[in-house]
């Protein structure tokens, strides 16, 4: 008879506005899912690692074509689970876009049925990322053809639940010495709710790499917001934290600027890890949370030429080309003469950047150490006009990355303002009991 064919419908994606309990029936639909069915459900990041780990193994070991290492990803999943539950689905690069578009048709022909939330329709995955064109519409139309596909629109609940909690604040939380949230003041009087004290370490994170602790005890962990969100870590080093720790401890915490896009995307990361894995969040704020990510949501609407938020007026960015191997082969395929418009392009650029970075050096109310890039990663000495260097800022290439900083920075705010409330910290003490109990 041949095999059955493929699940349809292969699943549902579930996409909104943060807060309208998207994740939260997702998490009901695992706990009730049909009777001796195989459920399982991850984050994206972590699914996302977990699927390229496994892609680099299998490519060392045997050199069969990407396809078939692809159909044998697919065959691990289907041994593990008959319902995979994806937590904020988003593509932040065409390799994945790639990979996915492939991998969920082979889940359906293996009967794994896929369930995502996220922020975004399909058509807007990706967002006006470079090569999106040659893989991304096959995603978005196997999702619109084979899944059920959901939005859904409504209050924040999760923010409803935060200023519910806060008018109780003074009588609860402080009662239970679980307050968790300080908005300016010292970080030294926030960090008196920790009962430990607190010693330097070190917490071994992903590329057998050492991360400096200034102070851990008994599954509590202080970090200043720079230890975190200014170093070069990654999602998959804030879930070892996260899965290493009960509490943590961030202090200092600033209003980031749209400059800051690195460190904000590297904070919400962080949340994200931290709320996955019920962590009791205590947060020090220079300022009012809800300013922390204020000026990165606007990066939602990034545009590399549209109106009143292309690149230019949001001040992160200039237009750069892509100077990768693959990409300069395939200009030069379209002919010499378009090879050197483009040369041409990126050379005007390159003097406007540099117009620009001297009339910032020249300005007498610049902070020092300011090189005027808007590249906040950079050194304060680095020349970002140079061209060894790159234009300042972030590549085209990088756009729909933008985008996505700025629809996880509305998310992450309205997680923060979760992980204050009596809910979420009965379910952190919960797996802090849990944590506590296995090191006895």
């Amino acid at each position: 008879l041949g095999p059955p064919p493929a699940l349809s419908p292969a699943g549902c994606y579930v996409y909104g506005t943060v807060g309208t309990g998207k994740s939260t029936v997702m998490d009901l639909f695992c706990l009730t899912a049909l009777k001796g069915w195989r459920a399982q459900r991850q984050h994206f990041h972590e699914f996302s690692l977990w699927m390229h780990q496994e892609l680099h193994s299998m490519r060392r070991a045997n050199s069969e074509p990407q396809r078939h290492i692809l159909e044998r990803l697919a065959d691990k999943v289907s041994k593990s689970c008959d319902l995979l539950c994806l937590d904020e689905f988003s593509i932040t690069n065409v390799a994945d876009a790639a990979i996915l578009a492939e991998l969920l048709q082979l889940l359906a022909v293996r009967h794994v049925a896929v369930v995502c939330t996220t922020n975004r329709p399909p058509e807007d995955l990706y967002k006006e990322g470079l090569h999106r064109e040659r893989y991304v519409p096959a995603l978005v139309a196997h999702l619109r053809e084979k899944f059920l596909v959901q939005g859904v629109l409504g209050a924040d609940y999760r923010a409803a639940m935060y200023h519910a909690d806060r008018a109780k604040q003074d009588t609860v939380c402080a009662a239970q010495n679980d307050r968790t949230l300080f908005e300016g003041g010292s970080a030294e009087e926030a960090l008196k709710v920790i009962p430990e004290e607190l010693n330097p370490g070190n917490l071994k994170i992903s590329w057998n790499r050492q991360l400096a602790i200034p102070g851990q005890s008994n599954g509590f962990a202080q970090f200043h917001f720079d230890d975190l969100c200014r170093k070069p870590l990654a999602a998959e080093d804030f879930l070892i934290i996260a899965s290493n720790f009960h509490t943590v401890f961030l202090h200092d915490v600033p209003k980031l600027t749209l400059e800051e896009h690195n460190e904000a995307r590297r904070f919400t990361n962080l949340v994200d890890a931290l709320y996955e894995h019920s962590v009791r969040l205590i947060c020090h704020c220079q300022g009012r949370l809800e300013e922390v990510l204020q000026n990165i949501q606007v990066l939602q609407g990034a545009s590399e030429e549209d109106g009143n938020l292309d690149a230019d007026s949001l001040g992160i960015f200039e237009t750069m080309y892509d100077d990768s191997p693959n990409f300069q082969i395939q200009i030069k395929e379209l002919g010499r003469d378009k090879w050197a418009q483009i040369q041409e392009q990126r050379r005007a650029e390159e003097q406007r950047s540099h117009a620009k970075r001297l009339q910032r050096l020249s300005n007498v109310d610049a902070v020092e150490g300011d090189t005027g890039s808007g590249w906040s990663a950079a050194p304060a000495g680095a020349d970002l006009s140079a061209p060894d260097q790159g234009v300042a800022g972030v590549m085209v290439a990088a756009v729909g990355s933008l985008q996505e900083s700025g629809f996880a920075a509305r998310r992450a705010t309205s997680r923060l303002k979760e992980m204050q409330t009596a809910a979420y910290l009965e379910a952190a003490s919960r797996r802090r009991e849990s944590m506590q109990s296995t090191t006895l």
